[in-house]
This record gives C-alpha cells, structure tokens and sequence, in this order.
C-alpha cells in the first residue's frame, strides 16, 4: 500500500512591511558605500594594475623551441589549446617538406590555469604579466601560428600609470602608484 501523502500549511511571515524594510537597508548599505571615503575607483586606463612577477595572463608560443609534444593541448581543461598542422623545409633536407604540429590558442575559452605553461617540457610557452587585451570580435580571440607567437599590444600602458594595492596597518587596502613604472 503507497504511502498517504501529508500536507502540512507553511505559516506566512513578512508581509508587505518585511519587503520594504529590506529594500531600505539594501539602499542605507548602497548610500554608505556610496559616501565612504575608503572606497577603490581604478581610473582605467588611465591607471592599470601592475601585477607581481608569477601572474597567469596571456600565453605566448616560441615556436623555435616546440617540440611539438602536444601535451600542453592534451592538458587544457577547457579545451582552448589545439594542435595545427604546418609544412616546412627540412633542416636536413631542404629539398623535402615535412608535417610539423604547433599549438594554437582559443581564448574564448581558456581560463588561464597554466597547465599548459606548466606542462611544456621545453618551456616553449609562457605568460605574460596581463591579460587586459581587448577584441573587435569573438573570432578574433583565436589566435593563428603567427599571432600566437607574437606578444599582443597593451595600449595602458602607454597612456595610463602602472598602481599597485598594498596593506596599510592604519587604512587597510590602499591602491599606490608603483614607483619606478610609468
């Protein structure tokens, strides 16, 4: 014999009164963010943030030191890291064209994680310190041999002053121009 369903009644709370007064301390919360001295602003890209040396930005390729080892692609989570078939002359017989893999990146998906720089036993990928690089299109985004290759354009820092947040014991988190940059 199936089980007898139970109801049971769900005691209403709040009201109309409850929704209002929440609403008011959502806006007090906004007001004292709003008023706080304190606050953060980054003036960007008038200012940029200088991040320390270690920091996963963009991913660049020397393809002279490939080995063509594929296991950067094979490692990549998210699968934005493929593998592209290119002809070139033989070192050792320049009459004769072989097949060589390099890889290619997709940063539409690529979540900076690093394997790939990590795993690379040649250490013919590494990152550079930023990855606030902007696109016209999605299609730009994935990157042929040749741009891969090549370091992409930081237009901040030409225009703008590289800051850097420290801890201060008396103010807390306090954003500073880092001295020597520029």
């Amino acid at each position: 014999m199936p089980p007898r369903a139970v109801t049971k009644s769900v005691r209403k709370t709040g009201g109309l009164f409850d929704g209002v007064k929440s609403n008011v301390e959502a806006l007090i919360i906004g007001v004292k963010y709003f008023i706080d001295p304190k606050r953060m602003t980054m003036f960007y890209p008038k200012e940029y943030l200088e991040h320390r040396p270690g920091y996963r930005g963009f991913i660049v390729l020397k393809k002279e030191v490939c080995i063509s080892c594929a296991a950067c692609a094979r490692i990549c989570p998210s699968a934005a890291m493929k593998m592209v078939r290119v002809s070139e002359v033989d070192p050792k017989e320049p009459a004769k064209q072989r097949q060589k893999q390099y890889p290619v990146i997709n940063y539409q998906r690529c979540i900076f994680c690093g394997y790939c720089v990590d795993v690379c036993p040649v250490e013919a990928l590494y990152h550079l310190p930023f990855h606030d690089v902007t696109y016209e299109s999605l299609g730009d985004m994935f990157l042929t041999l040749d741009l891969f290759q090549k370091e992409p354009l930081r237009p901040v820092e030409k225009e703008g002053v590289p800051v850097v947040y420290e801890v201060d014991e008396t103010l807390g988190l306090v954003k500073r121009e880092r001295k020597g940059g520029g």
